[in-house]
């Protein structure tokens, strides 16, 4: 860990401290997309050192080419809404020092980038001026096929639509208000009785906030091998969460 995440972290755990009391014991964190300010500059973000794996995005798929930091946002082509967009990853300083200690159950929050246990990809969304307009959030299938990341518990590919209600209530979406089902498109069906295909969106505070998810079998996809119909198929599924937050009106 390097000298500017400890300053950084060691300003968050006081002030937690202090807010809680005198006798509370400030618990370390790693931090996390919620702790990048919309509306700031590249320039007051926490330090690079706090995260790592930057590079430029893909709309919330795999990284495409690698960056130092925040500052080189400009390096990365602008996305259909005219916004640069930056991938990172959580530090895993932690969570090697738990692997150590043999403190498997602290893992499900501290391996790899997740939210709730849920494996997810992050990015930080910039304008030309460098300022931070939008924080994403999608759930990421590739844990499933890294057998090393058993032991933190993570989430399964199949269990990813299911962190879209924990972010509703994050957000307090009601779906009643804000939410529509969508109707299934050609070819798509349900997993066994279950179809999901949600999205919601929510204004407040200037931020236009944007949850989908889904739960489906997209066309060419089957609950059995056409060739042969006693075998089941695995992974043929689209299980995904998706969260955007953008700032539409600065501070």
């Amino acid at each position: 860990m390097h000298y500017h995440q400890v300053a950084w972290q060691a300003a968050l755990w006081l002030g937690a401290a202090l807010l809680a009391g005198p006798l509370a014991a400030a618990e370390p964190r790693r931090l996390t997309v919620w702790d990048l300010p919309l509306g700031a500059p590249a320039t007051a973000l926490p330090p690079p050192d706090a995260f790592k794996g930057f590079a430029c995005g893909s709309d919330g798929g795999p990284p495409l080419q690698q960056l130092a930091g925040w500052s080189t946002y400009a390096a990365c082509g602008r996305d259909a809404s005219g916004l640069r967009e930056v991938y990172f990853e959580y530090d895993d300083e932690q969570e090697y020092i738990a692997r150590a200690h043999g403190r498997v159950e602290e893992l499900p929050r501290l391996a790899g980038t997740a939210e709730l246990a849920f494996p997810v990809v992050v990015s930080a969304l910039f304008d030309d001026a460098g300022i931070l307009r939008a924080i994403r959030m999608v759930s990421d299938p590739r844990p499933d096929y890294r057998p090393d990341q058993g032991d933190g518990e993570l989430r399964s590919r199949r269990e990813a639509y299911k962190l879209g209600s924990f972010l509703a209530a994050r957000f307090a979406i009601d779906p009643r208000r804000d939410c529509v089902a969508q109707p299934a498109a050609d070819g798509e069906s349900p997993v066994g009785q279950v179809f999901v295909k949600q999205r919601c969106e929510k204004r407040a505070a200037g931020r236009r906030i944007t949850l989908e998810t889904r739960y489906l079998r997209k066309a060419g996809q089957h609950d059995r091998d056409p060739t042969l119909d006693t075998r089941l198929t695995r992974g043929q599924f689209d299980s995904a969460t998706r969260l955007e937050i953008v700032l539409e009106t600065m501070p």
